[in-house]
């Protein structure tokens, strides 16, 4: 991982730096929009239009629980924690 990225998750954790947040949020979309498109796909546009006005709700949240010494990759964890969590959003609105 490169070091503006422990960089700004180091800074968000300890210091709740809403700019790192910011950045980390820029960064990560371009791993969360192929999956809002996947679920488009499968569940039609008002799904991804959803997963689109959610996705940076919880996204506190979920950096608040990424470790860094854990050694498992930002895009795996982004990755799985919004495939579930995108799962979850839509079993909540009937799909």
């Amino acid at each position: 991982m490169n070091e503006q990225l422990v960089d700004w998750i180091t800074r968000f954790q300890k210091e709740k730096d809403i700019e790192a947040l910011a950045n980390l949020k820029d960064y990560c979309y371009y791993m969360i929009e192929p999956l809002i498109e996947e679920f488009t796909e499968k569940y039609g546009e008002d799904a991804g239009e959803l997963l689109r006005l959610k996705w940076d709700k919880r996204f506190y949240f979920i950096f608040t629980k990424y470790q860094l010494n854990v050694g498992l990759p930002l895009d795996s964890f982004v990755k799985n924690t919004y495939r579930f969590y995108f799962m979850q959003v839509l079993k909540k609105a009937g799909y």
